[in-house]
């Protein structure tokens, strides 16, 4: 099989580490830049290095006409300026397409399915493939369990054992692609709360976020129209270990950050991130314009609550400041727990 990837960072070359180790041919397709990533000029990164089996280009052309299936993985904020571009790529509505992201667009709340789909790509040829997992841990060959759902349940059993690599990753299939897209972007989320519980020295409080964010997420995904039992699979409550515990997390890391932005800790000060490549910051908007839009459809009764998410959202943003954040998170995970 031929796979393209639109992409080449971090996600993306573990992607294409677990595709070359199935012996696929592979293109990975990166927008052109003033000076190309390591992954594009050698075929190694600080995590992956890959084989011949591994091409890259810069002519979107030639990327999305080469592949059997098309994995997206690039930040989820750019993905409606990508589809732009894969629109000039004549035939581009019928290529088969999986997106192996997470995010909500914060300027509309589309699901990321739902970007493609406006774009013109029929929904029968589009899956999104989420779950537990850092390309540090997988290209050291611990095992992990992750999710594909589609529109299309044919096209997802099929993308389930092409992917899957044995020992490393297995793949299972979940019908509801809602709950799926919207727990996964969640997860996020959560992870930023985590972060500003540990920053704050209230790391105990992670173990009653669980179940709150549970609870809160379900509720949210029940109302969207997805199954609210896909907050508790691999999209959301799987993803924990990796986004809640795991300091590989970028969203744990920029949740602690918060707190600790004032610092002159040089340990601190090496761990801050690039806020535009934290998923939660945007998927926190997003998700509370999503809620907001539907609660205005609603009679009271049936309107939602996301104490956390909000919580989240007004401690980025700057409404709440590092010294309250703790407290108030710790206040909003026990409101959530009553939902």
């Amino acid at each position: 099989m031929k796979v393209s990837i639109l992409g080449t960072g971090r996600w993306a070359s573990c992607i294409a580490f677990c595709m070359d180790r199935n012996n696929y041919d592979v293109l990975m397709w990166e927008r052109e830049h003033d000076e190309d990533s390591a992954l594009f000029k050698t075929r190694k990164n600080q995590y992956v290095t890959l084989s011949n089996n591994v091409n890259f280009t810069h002519d979107i052309n030639k990327a999305v006409n080469y592949g059997d299936v098309i994995i997206i993985s690039i930040l989820s904020q750019c993905l409606d300026n990508l589809v732009q571009r894969i629109k000039q790529v004549d035939g581009y509505q019928n290529k088969k397409y999986c997106i192996a992201m997470k995010g909500v667009e914060a300027s509309t709340g589309r699901r990321l399915s739902e970007i493609l789909i406006d774009g013109g790509i029929k929904r029968e040829n589009i899956a999104v493939w989420v779950g537990p997992g850092h390309v540090q841990s997988i290209t050291m060959g611990q095992p992990t369990n992750m999710i594909i759902s589609a529109y299309n349940d044919k096209f997802a059993k099929n993308l389930v054992k092409s992917f899957e690599r044995t020992n490393i990753v297995d793949i299972t299939y979940s019908e509801d692609i809602i709950g799926t897209e919207f727990g996964a972007a969640a997860k996020n989320v959560i992870g930023i709360a985590a972060g500003i519980l540990e920053g704050s020295n209230l790391e105990q409080k992670k173990g009653p976020l669980m179940p709150a964010s549970v609870k809160e997420i379900g509720k949210f995904i029940d109302a969207m129209g997805g199954d609210p039992i896909t907050a508790s699979g691999l999209a959301f409550l799987g993803d924990f270990q990796a986004t809640l515990f795991d300091h590989n997390s970028k969203n744990l890391t920029y949740g602690r950050s918060i707190i600790a932005k004032n610092s002159t800790d040089e340990k601190v000060l090496k761990e801050l991130v690039d806020v535009h490549s934290v998923e939660g910051v945007k998927t926190a908007e997003a998700l509370l314009k999503v809620k907001n839009r539907y609660n205005e459809r609603v009679n009271n009764e049936m309107q939602i609550k996301m104490p956390i998410t909000t919580a989240v959202h007004e401690i980025v943003s700057g409404k709440i400041s590092p010294h309250e954040a703790g407290e108030y998170m710790s206040k909003k995970i026990t409101e959530a727990l009553y939902l």
